[in-house]
């Protein structure tokens, strides 16, 4: 995508201009960036090491003439999983964060669904009349997955429980009570509170003392994630990422404790201390409108 809208100075940019703004304005302004057409959060990433040239993304609206075809994939039960969420509809989610294990932010291929009755230990499957099983095992990859697909999931009264180890409970509830999207994050009833959080990361960095901020845009209340110093390399590793710019665009499901900056007059922050709590996913643009 060539151009995008600047909310911070009302500007419609043009990808080049853009990307040779100087480094502390640029990021700024890729915090503030909407469609062109209809104002959806955008997302500008700088020319990567393997070609590409610097461009703009958006997640657009269904009727907007720019949008553009995205692949999504959670896993090989994608294609598969709303008819196995309608029969498993009642049931308990069950996820453990000790068995996390990470994975490819950006998705390479889509891969078929197993036949029924095969796949992978630890999942539900379909299951043919009344014998099925009482709770779902899902992890992270598919919770953040459900969220960024589901409006109805995002505010559903499933109930859900996050084990961190094999015996105890980190969190557990309905999704609408412990599981908030950024833009729904408010002093009043977030700060200080652990929960699961979710939403897209407009930018990364690093800073000197080694903790890495995954940074959301305006439109989702400015949240940061911030990954601890002593996991940061883990989570580089755990999800393959060569350099920061590779998870603009993605979405982020993190456990942790939201703090707002400022004593409590600044933005919101959400402080990740273990790779296991937490995962990143993108969506890959078949091509780019570049």
């Amino acid at each position: 995508m060539q151009h995008a809208k600047c909310t911070s100075d009302g500007k419609l940019w043009e990808a080049l201009p853009f990307s040779q703004l100087e480094q502390t304005l640029l990021e700024t302004k890729r915090l503030n960036l909407l469609c062109a057409e209809c104002d959806e959060f955008a997302w500008f990433r700088k020319e990567s090491r393997h070609g590409h040239p610097p461009h703009f993304c958006a997640r657009h609206d269904p009727e907007c003439s720019l949008k553009v075809d995205y692949i999504i994939s959670d896993d090989q039960r994608d294609d598969v999983t709303t008819e196995e969420d309608q029969v498993a509809a009642g049931d308990t989610i069950i996820v453990r964060l000790d068995q996390e294990q990470g994975g490819q932010v950006e998705v390479k291929d889509v891969l078929s669904p197993p036949k029924e009755g095969q796949g992978e230990g630890g999942r539900t499957f379909i299951i043919k009349g009344k014998n099925r099983e009482s709770s779902q095992q899902f992890t992270l990859r598919r919770i953040l997955h459900r969220l960024v697909q589901s409006p109805k999931f995002r505010e559903s009264n499933s109930n859900i429980i996050f084990y961190k180890n094999a015996k105890d409970i980190m969190l557990s509830g309905q999704v609408s009570d412990i599981v908030c999207g950024f833009e729904k994050i408010t002093k009043n009833k977030h700060d200080g509170k652990t929960m699961f959080y979710w939403g897209p990361i407009a930018s990364s960095r690093k800073t000197s003392d080694g903790k890495v901020w995954l940074n959301s845009g305006s439109q989702y209340s400015s949240v940061s994630v911030t990954i601890f110093a002593d996991i940061a390399q883990e989570f580089l590793t755990l999800f393959d990422v060569d350099e920061l710019e590779d998870l603009a665009g993605a979405y982020v499901l993190v456990a942790g404790r939201c703090h707002f900056t400022g004593n409590g007059e600044g933005k919101p922050v959400i402080w990740c201390g273990t790779s296991k709590f937490i995962f990143v996913r993108k969506y890959k643009a078949k091509s780019f409108l570049v």
